[in-house]
């Protein structure tokens, strides 16, 4: 519980680890193998398009584990809309703070800049990645609810 002399980061981060902690493990472990998946899916296409990329393959791991992943699990049990809402403001830093310190690579004469211009290409990136969390709550959710499929034996019909 938070003391009244906390600051209000600290209070904060004492909430988000109570909500994280509440999470059931299979939850934890489901998210953990789509969103590793989702990364490296992503900064694949990334390169395959000739978007943009992380500037090393293990960066995804810190990028989507320790970042992506505990948002989208903060953002479960949150409204839609809000969800995409924060999910968008979460995503802007992420996206400025790796163009700007080189961790992340554009691709030169990429399609999206071509379209947007050079000077929005950022605000384009974090406008298409940003749904990611809310499409890996979703595949964890459908993951699950497969896996629950797959363990209930068939009802023999009389």
């Amino acid at each position: 519980m938070p003391r009244s002399n906390d600051s209000a980061v600290e209070r904060l981060l004492t909430l988000c680890r109570a909500q994280l902690a509440l999470l059931p493990r299979r939850t934890w472990g489901l998210s953990l193998l789509v969103f590793l998946g989702l990364g490296v899916a992503m900064n694949a296409t990334g390169h395959a398009l000739s978007i943009a990329w992380f500037k090393n393959w293990w960066q995804v791991v810190p990028c989507y584990l320790g970042y992506v992943l505990p948002l989208a699990l903060l953002l479960r049990p949150v409204p839609f809309l809000e969800r995409w809402r924060w999910s968008v403001l979460a995503f802007i830093p992420l996206e400025l703070v790796g163009y700007a310190i080189g961790t992340s690579v554009i691709a030169p004469d990429n399609v999206i800049a071509a379209v947007v211009g050079p000077h929005n290409f950022t605000l384009a990136m974090v406008l298409l990645v940003s749904p990611t969390p809310l499409v890996g709550n979703a595949l964890v959710d459908a993951l699950g609810r497969l896996l629950d499929r797959l363990r209930t034996p068939p009802t023999s019909s009389p």
